[in-house]
């Protein structure tokens, strides 16, 4: 005998406009991510990060071209 049991639709929040959203990116294996950080990528303007060649080959994997902005120590 099996059960089938029924689960509510379950549909992410979008994101807040004007909202700084930090993401969590893999250091070693890049299938590490998580379902969260992908939807907060795709779905966000604007991607700043520390070093922008790797975020770049971060988001060029997921398939998602994406503004950026450099962000570290010396700007």
């Amino acid at each position: 005998m099996s059960y089938a049991i029924a689960l509510p639709e379950l549909t992410p929040a979008p994101l807040t406009p004007g909202t700084l959203y930090l993401v969590a990116t893999p250091i070693g294996n890049m299938e590490d991510i998580t379902l969260r950080a992908i939807r907060t990528l795709r779905d966000c303007d604007l991607v700043a990060a520390e070093d922008m060649r790797h975020t770049g080959m971060l988001l060029k994997r997921l398939g998602l071209a994406k503004r950026q902005i450099s962000t570290h120590k010396f700007n």
